[in-house]
């Protein structure tokens, strides 16, 4: 899963109403009809990085005034990755090479640990201090969905899907997104970004969809048909290949087949020696896969659960 492009599209269609929802003050200040999203060069040697830019840089002017300021925004979907430090490696590098001022913003959407981070990076000696940066650090997981459901704001819609959402309760956040994107009637431009991104983060088992058809069921007849419509893609295919489970069902063959497929779709293509390795699985194992794999958010984690449960016994291209 890219995390990086998921959270990039949400920001470009409805930074105004992320600076509303969680920086009002910024919001207050901003002109929100001047925001220009800016292409960015690489830094890798100066950050060590292999991704060698910032997530979202614009360019802003202020309210009423000639001047002009950049806003970056950070998102970070790992905490491996991430240090205050390293936020002030990209402000002092947008700081010198755009020589404007650098309003910095962490976006912090990892699950795990929820412990709140620092919003500051200091250097200091024992008779002064020669450094004190300070940014907002906007911690997802600390945030709790609920609150935000009034909000009628398209970045609530979307970023809602990684505020510590348990499991079981992906059904009822996904009505409650679609229902306020029915409320804000977006253009599809804005609206897709937001649901590919809800897609991603709040992904339904077939006994969720159920429960989701549930929730749906409540709303008034109009807005359901509208909420069906907003259905994207990689729901359709999903239903599809759900159809083609059942039809499958109790094939080795066909079971292998739906999981490729599902895995390609979440995670995308994969390698041939991977797609060996799930064909060497026993159907138990294959079974085992299709009601896990929703979990997976990366290859990396499809890998190890391969080495967990590998096995040659039963396999699609041997003898079963």
């Amino acid at each position: 899963m890219d995390h990086d492009q998921l959270f990039k599209e949400v920001l470009r269609v409805c930074l105004a109403d992320f600076l509303e929802l969680f920086l009002p003050a910024v919001a207050q200040y901003v002109d929100l009809h001047s925001l220009e999203f800016l292409e960015q060069e690489s830094f890798g040697e100066i950050t060590g990085r292999r991704k060698s830019a910032v997530d979202v840089l614009v360019k802003a002017r202020l309210r009423g005034q000639p001047a002009y300021f950049l806003i970056h925004v950070e998102a970070q979907a790992s905490k491996r990755n991430w240090s205050a430090k390293r936020m002030f490696y990209y402000f002092a590098v947008q700081t010198y090479k755009h020589d404007l001022p650098v309003y910095p913003i962490a976006l912090l959407s990892w699950d795990s640990p929820r412990a709140a981070e620092p919003g500051q990076y200091a250097v200091e000696f024992p008779d002064r201090r020669v450094l004190e940066f300070n940014f907002p650090v906007i911690q997802l997981n600390r945030l709790n969905w609920r609150d935000y459901l009034q909000h009628d704001n398209p970045a609530a819609c979307a970023l809602m899907a990684k505020m510590g959402v348990a499991p079981q309760d992906y059904p009822k956040v996904r009505a409650a997104c679609l229902g306020m994107l029915i409320r804000l009637r977006l253009p599809p431009k804005q609206r897709q970004p937001l649901l590919r991104f809800i897609d991603a983060y709040l992904p339904l088992t077939p006994a969720q969809e159920q429960e989701l058809d549930e929730e749906l069921n409540r709303f008034e007849p109009k807005e359901k048909e509208v909420a069906m419509t907003y259905i994207t893609s990689w729901e359709r295919k999903g239903m599809a290949i759900g159809l083609l489970k059942g039809q499958l069902k109790g094939k080795l063959e066909g079971k292998l087949e739906v999981a490729v497929a599902l895995l390609t779709q979440r995670l995308g293509p994969l390698s041939k020696a991977t797609t060996k390795r799930l064909g060497r699985l026993t159907l138990e194992r294959l079974e085992a896969l299709l009601a896990t794999l929703l979990e997976f958010e990366s290859q990396a984690d499809l890998q190890r659960w391969l080495r967990a449960h590998s096995s040659t016994q039963n396999t699609v291209n041997g003898q079963h």
